[in-house]
């Protein structure tokens, strides 16, 4: 049987000093206040520990010493307790001489042999079998049976019991089939596609990866080409024009999300517009790594961006190679989808719309009626037709050759052509020859204006 003791206090200070200038101190040290407070401060001796380990008794043994109150530990006999009866607790005027006991039934046994050193102690001990102890989970202290912690105040059995059904729930999860459970993987956590932004859209909330971002770029650039497709087949440059909004709009978007899943702002996206520095910022944004964690802007993004990736670089092989087939057989429309291209490409462009703005308008009598204009065409050309319509609304006179249904027509057209200096390459209808001059390849209105003779004033 492991020895125990008992923690006496003789009713003196170390120090000497009276037992009230430590009262306050006691009191609030042991949470003692009134009667009890006065028990132990009697200046007799006093047990304040009935039976504890001997760490536990050393230790309060410590912390008395510490309050300047002198005490001892006395070791305890082993006892032979015969079997007991429980009888009603004691009155106040006969309590416990234990300061720190819960107030129990007293089990009373027949006499036995006092322990040693309880014949000169000056107390007389009830013959009851030693309270039981407990330590405090939270702060260690070794204290009789009680509910609420002498030294830091916690309720030990809530306290007990939170712990154990914390561990009862960890037991039965740890029990439970494995395909009930949802272990989080080792790496980063991902959420599915429909937690993150989506490729498509023009929603400016949320994050998007790196291989995602690439996957939209290529995206953007299958819908402008796209639109530029139908602009060269159709003859309308407006839908190039939107094209290129649409695109700029997309690409914004984009880098606003790719931003947000680095942890910055998505109106640093607005740098896209500057020269350059937009396309500089727009590359570095494919290496840039994101965030593992969820961030202001939502969760991380979601799995699977590779083969997103994937998809759009086949999307974009798979337009570019129809373009290319559809074009390459047709100069014509060649020629147009290369104008789309170049639609909204900064001050060339529209220099080149300016100085052939003033002859766009049709004005009869603006040029001389000498002039001497054949026109070269075929079927179905639609820059043939609308040269013929500016030719007609101004007034002119002109001779027309159908190459496609005149074989010397077709002679004539080569032989001026060879004789322009333009050698076999193909030819573009339509084409003009205006006074002597030839102007071949679909001229523009400015290159005509210029070649004919203007009206006297």
């Amino acid at each position: 049987m492991t020895q125990q003791f008992r923690v006496v206090i003789s009713g003196r200070t170390l120090s000497g000093a009276p037992l009230a200038a430590i009262q306050a101190e006691v009191g609030r040290v042991f949470r003692l206040q009134g009667e009890q407070l006065e028990r132990m401060l009697c200046g007799k001796p006093v047990v304040v520990s009935r039976q504890a380990s001997a760490a536990a008794a050393e230790k309060l043994r410590a912390r008395l010493q510490e309050l300047d109150l002198e005490a001892r530990c006395e070791p305890l006999a082993e006892i032979v307790v015969p079997p007991a009866v429980v009888v009603p607790p004691p009155t106040a005027a006969g309590g416990s001489d234990e300061l720190f006991a819960l107030a129990a039934p007293v089990v009373v046994s027949s006499p036995a042999t006092p322990a040693p050193g309880a014949a000169d102690s000056g107390l007389s001990l009830l013959p009851s079998a030693p309270a039981a102890e407990m330590i405090c989970p939270k702060c260690g202290e070794a204290q009789p049976k009680r509910t609420l912690c002498r030294q830091c105040g916690l309720d030990m059995p809530r306290f007990l019991e939170a712990q154990a059904a914390a561990e009862n729930e960890a037991r039965a999860a740890r029990a439970s089939p494995p395909a009930n459970r949802s272990p989080a993987p080792a790496g980063r956590s991902r959420p599915t596609a429909e937690s993150g932004a989506g490729i498509l859209g023009l929603g400016f909330s949320g994050r998007l990866g790196g291989l995602d971002y690439f996957a939209a770029s290529l995206l953007g650039s299958v819908l402008w080409l796209l639109l530029v497709w139908l602009a060269a087949v159709s003859g309308k440059m407006a839908f190039a024009g939107f094209g290129l909004f649409l695109s700029a709009v997309y690409a914004i978007r984009c880098i606003a999300l790719r931003l947000h899943d680095t942890g910055r702002t998505g109106w640093l996206a607005l740098v896209a517009l500057v020269p350059v520095l937009g396309a500089l910022m727009a590359f570095v944004l494919l290496f840039i790594h994101g965030e593992d964690e969820a961030n202001e802007y939502g969760p991380p993004p979601a799995e699977g961006g590779g083969r997103r990736a994937l998809l759009a670089l086949l999307a974009v092989l798979v337009v570019g190679g129809l373009s290319f087939r559809s074009f390459s057989q047709n100069p014509e429309k060649a020629a147009r989808f290369v104008a789309a291209m170049s639609a909204g490409q900064g001050p060339a462009a529209v220099a080149d719309d300016a100085e052939t703005e003033n002859v766009d308008a049709p004005g009869s009598g603006r040029y001389a009626s000498t002039n001497r204009i054949d026109i070269y065409l075929m079927a179905g050309c639609t820059e043939c037709d609308n040269m013929r319509s500016w030719l007609n609304a101004n007034g002119l006179h002109y001779t027309v050759y159908a190459v496609d249904r005149d074989q010397s027509a077709a002679e004539r057209l080569h032989s001026i052509i060879a004789g322009s200096g333009a050698g076999d390459a193909r030819v573009q209808l339509p084409v003009l020859e205006i006074n002597g001059q030839v102007l071949p390849g679909n001229p523009d209105l400015g290159a005509v204006h210029r070649a004919l003779r203007q009206a006297a004033p």
